[in-house]
C-alpha cells in the first residue's frame, strides 16, 4: 500500500464510510477503489482514468485532490499521467472535416437546381398578380347605388351605441387587473419578508458559509435526484441526520429555534438544498460540499 493509498483509506474510515458506501457516492466500482488504496494502478480500465478516480475519491472523503497530487507525485507512475488523447482526437477531427467536405460538395451540386426553382416560382407569382389585378378592375367597374350607401350609413349609426358600451366595458376590465396586480404585489412582499434574505458570507475550497436574516422561520430541505450521503448537524454539533438521501426520500429540518445548521454533502451534483423554499447555489464546483448556514432571528 502506498502512502497516498493510506491517506485516502484513513480519510474514508474517519468519515465512517465503507467501500460500498464510497462506491454509491462516487459511482466508481469497488475493485477500482481497492486498487487506489493498494496503489495497484495496473488493474484500472485505462491510464486516463487513474487521476480522475483518485481525484473523485479524495473529494468524496473531504480531501484536496490537487494538494495530494503535488505531495505524492512518486506514488503515481509517470506513465499514468500521460494521456494518449491527441492522436485519437486528430482522427476524430479528420473524420469530421471529411464529412463536412462531403456535405459542402452536395450543396454545390444542388445550388443550380435551387436557383432555377426560385426563378420559376417568382415568374409564376408575377403572372398571378397581374391576372388577379385585371380581374379585380373588371369586377369593380360598376358604381354602387345610393341605397347601398344609405344602408351603410344607417348601420354605422346603429353600431355607435354598441361601440360606446364596449369601450366602457373594456375600461372597467382594465381597472380590475390593475387592482389584482397590486394585491399580488403585496402578497409577494409578505412572502419575501417571511422567507428572509440569504447571502453568501464566505467560501474556501469546498466549504461555504451563508447568512440568513430578516426571516420569520428557518427551514432547510435536502433533495436528491439520485443517491447521496448527507450528514446534518445543529449549532451544538448534534447529528440530526447521517444517512443516504434518494429521490424518494427527501429530508426537511425546522431549525427556527436554532441559530445554525451544518451540512456535509457527499455528491453535490445530485443534491439540491433549499432554505425557506429558496434554492442554494453552491459557491464551488466540488463534488463534496460543506455548507454552514447561520440564522439571525428578526
Amino acid at each position: 500500500m502506498t502512502e497516498l493509498g493510506k491517506i485516502l483509506k484513513e480519510a474514508r474510515e474517519d468519515k465512517g464510510l465503507s467501500l460500498d458506501d464510497l462506491q454509491q457516492i462516487t459511482k466508481i466500482q469497488k475493485r477500482y477503489l481497492v486498487g487506489i488504496e493498494e496503489g495497484n494502478y495496473d488493474m484500472m480500465p485505462g491510464k486516463f482514468y487513474v487521476r480522475a478516480f483518485i481525484k473523485q475519491y479524495a473529494e468524496a472523503v473531504g480531501l484536496d485532490a490537487e494538494q495530494l497530487f503535488a505531495e505524492h507525485q512518486t506514488d503515481i507512475p509517470k506513465a499514468v499521467q500521460q494521456e494518449e488523447v491527441p492522436q485519437n482526437l486528430s482522427r476524430v477531427q479528420s473524420k469530421k472535416s471529411t464529412s463536412i467536405a462531403v456535405q459542402d460538395s452536395k450543396w454545390v451540386d444542388l445550388l443550380p437546381k435551387i436557383l432555377i426553382a426560385v426563378v420559376l416560382i417568382a415568374v409564376a407569382a408575377v403572372i398571378y398578380y397581374f391576372v388577379a389585378k385585371a380581374i379585380s378592375n373588371n369586377d369593380g367597374s360598376e358604381t354602387p347605388n345610393e341605397s347601398n350607401q344609405q344602408v351603410q350609413v344607417e348601420q354605422g349609426k346603429n353600431n355607435a351605441p354598441d361601440t360606446e358600451e364596449k369601450a366602457t366595458e373594456e375600461t372597467t376590465e382594465d381597472e380590475k387587473p390593475a387592482k389584482e396586480d397590486e394585491a399580488d404585489t403585496e402578497d409577494d412582499k409578505e412572502n419575501e419578508a417571511a422567507a428572509g434574505e440569504l447571502k453568501l458570507a464566505s467560501s474556501s475550497g469546498n466549504s461555504s458559509t451563508y447568512e440568513l436574516s430578516n426571516a420569520d422561520e428557518f427551514k432547510v430541505s435536502v433533495k436528491s435526484t439520485g443517491e447521496t450521503w448527507v450528514t446534518v448537524r445543529d449549532s451544538n454539533g448534534k447529528t440530526l441526520f447521517n444517512n443516504m438521501i434518494t429521490a424518494d426520500n427527501p429530508q426537511e429540518f425546522d431549525q427556527t429555534d436554532d441559530t445554525k445548521i451544518t451540512l456535509n454533502i457527499g455528491r453535490s451534483t445530485d443534491t439540491e438544498v433549499y432554505v425557506n423554499d429558496e434554492k442554494v447555489d453552491y459557491a464551488s464546483d466540488s463534488i463534496v460540499q460543506n455548507i454552514t448556514i447561520n440564522y439571525t432571528k428578526e
